[in-house]
C-alpha cells in the first residue's frame, strides 16, 4: 500500500497540470466549437454541444481522480474542479464560463426574447435593469458574448449543458430511490419527520435572530427571507456522498433522505408564507393550503398506490419489449413523476426519488445474467450526474467574496466590521447561481 504522504505528494504534483488542462479544455472547447459553428453553413448545430459535454466530463474525471488521491468523496472533487475551472475561465473572459456563471440571468433574458422577439440588448435592460449594462455588469457581459454570429452556438452549449445537468441529478436521485422501498421508508417515517422539523425550525429561528441582530435597518420581509434561505436542503449532494461512501442502504441514510423529502414540502409551505408576507403583508392561507394539500396527495398516492400501479404498468412494458423494457419503463416513470412533482411545485428530484422507491426488479422477467435496473441505469447516471456537480461548481462566483459589501455589514449595524468578517455568507451579496431544477 502506498504511503499516505506519498499519495498527497503525487496529488499535489498533479494539481497544477490538472487545473491547467481543465481550464484550457473549457476555453479551447468553447472557442473551437463556437468558431467552427459560426464559420460553416453546413455544420451540425449539435456538434458544439457534444464537444462542450466532452470537456465537462473530462473536467469531472480530473476532479474525481484528485478527490480519490486525497481519499475524499468524488463529488467533492467534481464540485471543486468546477469552482476552479469556472472562475479561471470567468476571470480570463472565456464566453462559455461567463454564460455558465450567469446561467439563471441568461435563462430569464432568453425566455423574454423568445416571447417578445426583441433584441438581446433591449430585453436584458428590461429584465436585468440598466445598472447591469455598466462595464463589467452581468447584462453587458451577456450582451457581448451572445451578440453576433458566435452567440447562438454558445447559447446552444450553455443551455444543453444545463439540461444534461438536470438529467444527471434526476438519474442520481432515481438511483438513490432504487436502494430502498416504500416499506423501508415508512419504518423511518417518524424519525425522518422529527429530523425534518428540527431542520426547518432551528435554521429558521437562528436565521431570524441573526438577521435582526446584524441587519437592524431592514424590515421583516428581509429577515424572513434570510431565515427561509437557511432552511434549504442539499439532497442531491447528500445522496451522492452517501452513495460514494457505500452507506446509501443504511437506516441513517433513509432517515436523511426521508427528512429531505419532508423538508422540501415544509420549505414550499414556508416559502408561500414568506412570499405572502413580503408582498401583501399577510399570510396567503389559500396558497399555503393548496401547496400542502397537493404535496400530501402526491406523496400519499405514491406511498399507498405507487407500487401497485408501477407493478401493473411494468408487466405491460415487459410484455411489449423484454429486451429494453427493464430500462425504458423505469426511466420513463422517473421522468413522468419528476414532471408531476414539478407541476405541483415540489422539487422534480422528489418525483424521481419516488419513482425509484416504487419500481422493482421483481416486476420484470428474470434475467439470466442477473442484470438489475440499477445495473442498466448506472452508466447513464455515471455520465450525467458529474455534469450537474461540475456546473454547480462553475456557478460559484468567488469574486463576490472579494467585494467590500460582502465582508462588511451596514454602517448602522451595531457590529463592528471585524465581527462581520466572521459570517460573510449572510450578506445579501454573498449569493451564487444554483440549478433551477434542484434544491442543491
Amino acid at each position: 500500500m502506498n504511503d499516505p504522504c506519498e499519495i498527497r505528494a503525487q496529488a499535489l504534483r498533479m494539481l497544477p497540470v490538472a487545473l491547467f488542462l481543465g481550464a484550457s479544455s473549457v476555453a479551447w472547447g468553447a472557442d473551437s466549437a463556437v468558431h467552427a459553428q459560426s464559420g460553416s453553413n453546413h455544420a451540425d448545430p449539435f456538434a458544439p454541444v457534444v464537444l462542450g459535454l466532452a470537456f465537462v466530463i473530462t473536467i469531472a474525471m480530473v476532479g474525481h481522480g484528485l478527490a480519490g488521491r486525497f481519499r475524499q468523496p468524488p463529488v467533492l472533487g467534481e464540485l471543486m474542479i468546477g469552482v476552479v475551472v469556472g472562475n479561471v475561465g470567468y476571470w480570463l473572459g472565456y464566453p462559455l464560463a461567463i454564460l455558465v456563471m450567469h446561467l439563471d440571468d441568461a435563462r430569464a433574458v432568453f425566455r423574454e426574447i423568445w416571447r417578445s422577439g426583441e433584441a438581446v440588448s433591449h430585453v436584458s435592460e428590461q429584465v436585468l435593469g440598466m445598472a447591469s449594462h455598466a462595464p463589467g455588469g452581468v447584462g453587458a457581459q451577456l450582451r457581448d458574448i451572445t451578440s453576433g454570429a458566435e452567440g447562438m452556438p454558445l447559447v446552444y452549449i450553455g443551455f444543453a449543458l444545463s439540461l444534461f445537468s438536470a438529467l444527471g441529478v434526476l438519474l442520481l436521485t432515481f438511483m438513490v430511490g432504487l436502494q430502498s422501498t416504500v416499506t423501508e421508508m415508512e419504518r423511518v417515517g417518524i424519525q425522518a419527520g422529527r429530523v425534518a422539523g428540527i431542520g426547518i425550525l432551528v435554521p429558521f429561528g437562528l436565521g431570524m435572530a441573526v438577521s435582526v441582530l446584524m441587519l437592524p435597518a431592514d424590515g421583516t420581509p428581509t429577515h424572513l427571507f434570510v431565515a427561509a434561505t437557511l432552511c434549504a436542503t442539499s439532497v442531491g449532494i447528500t445522496a451522492r456522498v452517501l452513495m460514494d461512501m457505500g452507506r446509501i442502504q443504511t437506516s441513517e441514510a433513509r432517515v436523511i433522505l426521508g427528512a429531505a423529502v419532508i423538508d422540501d414540502v415544509l420549505g414550499l409551505v414556508l416559502l408561500a408564507v414568506v412570499a405572502g408576507i413580503a408582498t401583501t403583508g399577510q399570510v396567503a392561507p389559500l396558497e399555503v393550503a393548496r401547496i400542502a394539500l397537493l404535496s400530501v396527495l402526491f406523496l400519499g398516492s405514491v406511498l399507498l398506490f405507487g407500487e401497485r400501479i408501477a407493478r401493473a404498468a411494468a408487466r405491460v412494458f415487459d410484455y411489449m419489449d423484454r429486451q429494453q423494457g427493464k430500462l425504458l419503463f423505469p426511466i420513463a416513470l422517473a421522468f413522468a413523476l419528476a414532471w408531476l412533482a414539478d407541476a405541483i411545485h415540489l422539487a422534480s428530484i422528489v418525483g424521481a426519488f419516488a419513482a425509484g422507491l416504487i419500481v422493482s426488479d421483481d416486476y420484470f422477467h428474470k434475467d439470466k445474467h442477473g442484470v438489475t435496473i440499477e445495473d442498466l441505469v448506472s452508466p447513464l447516471e455515471s455520465i450525467f450526474a458529474p455534469v450537474f456537480f461540475v456546473l454547480i461548481g462553475m456557478q460559484v462566483n468567488l469574486s463576490v467574496f472579494a467585494e467590500p459589501r460582502t465582508c462588511y455589514w451596514q454602517r448602522d449595524s451595531p457590529w463592528q466590521p471585524s465581527s462581520a468578517n466572521l459570517c460573510p455568507a449572510l450578506s445579501p451579496a454573498a449569493t451564487w447561481t444554483a440549478s433551477p431544477w434542484v434544491s442543491a
